[in-house]
């Protein structure tokens, strides 16, 4: 928290306070009356354990949910007689008399069955825990924040093959997708950085430059469930003003069991193929079961193919927007991603548990990359939007993309009763890794003649470009025309690490006649960041030309989906004959690697954070009270590299360039009040309201003073080329007001809908700057920094209504429907001028709408997701090609039907992307759209079986 150290004496004093007496009240409440406990199992009919079953004692306030374990303890209880009454989602409630003793601890267990309308469940599965929409909304019906889950059935119900594509169901969960995928999760309208990411409640760094994980990394068969914290309580990381995304591993319950399953898959573009295989054994072994074990394995071949377009524009002095270049590019991926998963644990008895946790993630982001490259000298639209340009370059390009990406976690801990404490503890290890070694662009430049172009972009969205003759045409497509100018090798290694542990206490009371439990505890994260850049580059002096090297790929129909005005793609060099040539002949090169500018591109940064909180939770009557402080005290540091050359007075060189390495910290603290109320009207219906308070961090390569960008006349004048970092960013903070209704419906179901607003203070943005130096090599070209801009503020509205239509007559009524709206609003004042606009990766409409049906042996999902257009850059915010840079609305329509064919055996059918959406970038305003990349990947069908033993 930034302000006066009286300030800071001030809260510290205030927290101090606030412990003593709480800690005099609990003293004094425990010691007033004679008391006893209750210990409950819940079970299905099966001696399953039933998590998140809700036990309470009627005519009092007293209950509580049970564990993983299937496990409640209520405590403190006043002795007498009760009456217990014990529900979940999907079974049908019970009730038991009970007798509380003084002094002792009264035990029970209650078995459950299905409730009468709930429709046959899949049968091939491993034992889990919390992976069935029952189980999932139980937690979201009692947790004191307000949270969704999706569970581990409805991830593998539909064709999510990674954890970011699956969150996207989520309501008011949106993805940044790249290259096919889902990539990134935005909570609520926020750009990504802003929301916290978690393996079994443990902070992932990273796995690029900044501060997001890529959840594509993630094969999503290794989780048990996706749980999304809108509104964050005292004891979960502060650093999460979108909100907070764990992902839960699987979990041992129940006997040992587990299930094969392997899937087949065909693209419709260029008939690539893909599959999927998986493999889950787990359960409970030993006396009582008290030894769990778990190992579950994934494995990912997804042979994509990509066509893709990306023009470039210009925009003339009487504000016309005209296209200057067509890069038509086609990928051909071989992408592998793998996963392995575990759970450990034994539980001494219903007091004393320990546990070892943890999952290994590796993806394998290879392939191929094509590019025919056509730009021509801009001349201004002659006619509207069309023109001829002259000076006209072609480039054909071959990439080896080789990116490898990791991510991992361990966590260990346990926890204890004693005395009237619950203590708990843990110890984790997560880590992000991304390697790039020897990924190869090489560029053959024509060399021809003169061309030129003819260029319409009266549609911008696919402008096109034909040459001005038959010869042109022709000679284009000549291989002996292109000669190799040049090429690049980059060897890049990024590494993210997060050690820490933490210790909690919680210690349940009564407030006069109320049930009651206060929570403190201690938490301590160590992160590191890394980057090490290196680029070589080496321009040709030798004749190699296309012909020599020349490719077999070929793709008549590129891009025959969106438009039949397009430039043949034509002639493309081999990758491996090229990079054989290149590596055998060292003399035909000149070295132009820039040594400074990797350099100044690397970077390291370490933040370690001491966090303390309290909490509070009480029952009155229908009202549920959870009061919560933070206290996190933030070290953060960071290494850097600036870069001078010496000049004369004219601005000529007169001596090397030299590096220096520039260090920096920080130190401040914060404090995170939150108040969360929850008013049950009833056993199913809840009325929420939250205020919290919450902190979004500069990410590394921002706060470290690097500079990083390509050399080059096509470059200077592109703001997205270079980016420089600001070493006196400071953190946005946020104040959210959350209000939510939420109905639970028997057999299954939910409807919900509630209002959220959020003022954020500081916002980091990325501002536009010419750079004047000190390394020469640099001044005058355009760049980007990051930098802090005012207060911004986010207002939305989300509803959701999910329900099994049993009530329909016949075969009608194993039909379903689960469907998810949010609309959202944001402003923020982006440059100097005072223009105002959305919030980064604001989309203003999310959705989702599934229709379902189960009855049977058949369980069926047709399923659309929609994001709406947001910006991912600022422009000028004019309607022309110099305007704001969006994301493209995305629109896409999944499927699956499952069919059991035995009670082990199970076979599925998939769908992936029906209505071939597209994806993209365009400048300008959502009506005023110039398109600036449009790529689309075909439809893809899966055939799978799963057998479990």
């Amino acid at each position: 928290m930034r302000g006066s150290s009286s300030h800071r004496r001030m809260w510290s004093t205030v927290l101090t306070l606030a412990v003593l007496c709480g800690s005099a009240d609990l003293h004094s409440a425990v010691g007033q009356t004679r008391d006893g406990s209750l210990t409950a199992r819940v079970t299905d009919t099966s001696s399953v354990n039933i998590y998140a079953a809700t036990v309470r004692l009627l005519g009092t306030h007293w209950g509580g949910t049970t564990e993983a374990s299937g496990i409640v303890h209520l405590e403190h209880l006043p002795v007498g007689s009760y009456n217990v009454r014990v529900a979940a989602l999907g079974y049908a409630p019970d009730s038991v008399a009970v007798t509380v003793n003084d002094g002792r601890t009264t035990s029970l267990t209650l078995r459950l069955r299905p409730a009468a309308i709930l429709l046959s469940e899949v049968s091939v599965r491993a034992q889990r825990l919390g992976e069935t929409e029952g189980a999932a909304l139980s937690r979201q019906q009692d947790a004191p924040n307000i949270v969704t889950v999706l569970p581990g059935d409805e991830i593998r119900a539909l064709p999510n093959y990674n954890a970011a594509e699956a969150a996207g169901r989520i309501p008011g969960v949106s993805i940044e997708r790249d290259e096919g995928e889902g990539k990134f999760v935005q909570v609520r309208g926020t750009e990504p950085r802003l929301s916290n990411v978690t393996i079994n409640g443990s902070h992932v760094p990273g796995t690029e430059t900044d501060r997001i994980p890529k959840l594509d990394d993630v094969p999503s068969d290794l989780l048990g469930a996706i749980e999304v914290s809108k509104t964050l309580t005292a004891d979960m990381d502060a650093d999460a003003i979108g909100g907070s995304v764990n992902l839960v591993t699987k979990t041992p319950e129940g006997p040992p069991r587990g299930y094969i399953a392997g899937q087949f898959g065909q693209m419709s573009l260029l008939s690539r193929t893909n599959g999927q295989g998986g493999l889950t054994y787990g359960g409970r072994f030993g006396d009582g079961g008290r030894l769990g074990f778990l190992i579950g394995a994934s494995i990912d071949r997804n042979n994509r193919a990509i066509n893709d377009v990306e023009p470039a524009w210009a925009v003339d002095g009487a504000g016309r927007s005209y296209p200057v270049e067509w890069s038509e590019r086609d990928y051909l991926y071989g992408r592998n991603r793998y996963g392995v998963g575990g759970d450990l644990d034994y539980r001494f008895d219903e007091h004393s548990s320990i546990y070892v946790k943890g999952m290994w993630s590796d993806f394998e982001n290879l392939g191929i990359r094509y590019v025919n490259d056509v730009s021509s000298g801009g001349d201004s639209a002659a006619t509207g939007h069309v023109g001829f340009g002259t000076g006209t370059g072609v480039t054909r390009t071959v990439s080896h993309r080789t990116p490898r990406e990791q991510m991992w976690s361990l966590n260990a801990g346990g926890r204890q009763d004693l005395a009237g404490l619950t203590l708990d503890y843990s110890f984790n290890s997560t880590g992000t890794r991304q390697s790039e070694t020897d990924y190869r662009t090489s560029s053959f430049d024509y060399s021809g003649g003169d061309l030129t172009i003819r260029y319409d972009g009266s549609n911008p969205e696919v402008p096109t470009f034909t040459y001005a003759n038959d010869a042109q045409a022709a000679a284009v497509l000549a291989p002996a025309n292109y000669a190799l100018s040049n090429y690049k090798a980059n060897y890049n290694l990024t590494t993210g690490r997060d050690i820490g542990g933490s210790a909690n206490a919680l210690m349940r009371y009564l407030w006069g006649a109320h049930p009651a439990a206060f929570k403190f505890g201690l938490r301590l994260r160590d992160e590191n960041k890394d980057n090490d850049a290196g680029e070589l580059a080496f321009k040709a002096t030798g004749t190699l030309t296309l012909a020599q090297v020349l490719g077999t790929f070929s793709d008549p129909h590129f891009y025959s989906s969106i438009t039949n005005s397009y430039l043949p793609f034509g002639p493309v060099p081999d990758n491996g004959l090229t990079s054989t040539w290149e590596d055998l002949n060292p003399a035909a090169f000149k070295d132009k690697t820039d040594s400074v500018g990797n350099a100044l591109a690397s970077f390291s940064g370490s933040e370690r954070i001491y966090a303390a909180y309290m909490m509070n939770d009480v029952d009155l009557g229908q009202f549920h009270l959870n009061l919560g402080l933070r206290l996190e005290h933030t070290h953060s540091s960071y290494v850097g590299h600036v870069a001078a050359t010496p000049t004369d007075s004219a601005g000529d060189p007169t001596g090397p360039t030299t590096v220096t390495t520039v260090p920096g910290s920080r130190d401040y603290d914060d404090l995170f009040p939150s108040v969360q109320l929850r008013y049950r009207s009833d056993d199913n219906t809840n009325l929420r309201l939250a205020v919290t308070r919450a902190i979004a961090r500069p990410n590394y390569t921002d706060l470290a003073p690097s500079l990083s960008g390509s050399l080059g006349s096509i470059y200077q004048h592109q703001y997205s080329n270079l980016s420089a970092g600001n070493p006196n960013l400071v953190p946005e903070h946020s104040w959210s007001l959350d209000v939510l209704f939420e109905h639970f419906l028997p057999g299954v179901g939910v409807i919900s809908a509630g209002v959220f607003y959020k003022n954020i203070t500081d916002v980091i943005l990325q501002r536009t700057f010419v750079y004047n130096g000190p390394y020469v090599p640099f001044q005058g070209y355009y760049g980007t920094q990051p930098q802090n801009g005012g207060s911004g503020h986010l207002l939305g509205v989300e509803a959701r209504w999910a329900q099994h239509l049993t009530f329909l007559p016949g075969v009608l009524g194993g039909l379903g429907v689960d469907v998810n709206y949010t609309h959202i609003s944001s402003s923020v004042v982006v440059d100097t001028s005072g223009r105002t606009a959305p919030l980064l990766r604001q989309a203003p409409d999310l959705a989702n709408v599934a229709v379902t049906y189960d009855r049977g042996a058949v369980s069926a999902r047709i399923a659309w997701t929609y994001n709406g257009p947001n910006i991912t850059a600022y422009g000028d915010g004019s309607s022309t090609a110099n305007g704001d840079n969006y994301f493209y609305a995305h629109s896409q329509i999944d499927g699956s039907v499952i069919f059991n064919v035995t009670p082990s055996v199970q076979m599925q059918i998939m769908a992936l992307n029906l209505n071939n959406a597209v994806f993209g970038f365009f400048n300008g305003t959502p009506s005023h759209a110039y398109s600036v990349q449009r790529e689309y990947y075909g439809r893809t069908f899966y055939l799978g079986m799963k057998y479990g033993f």
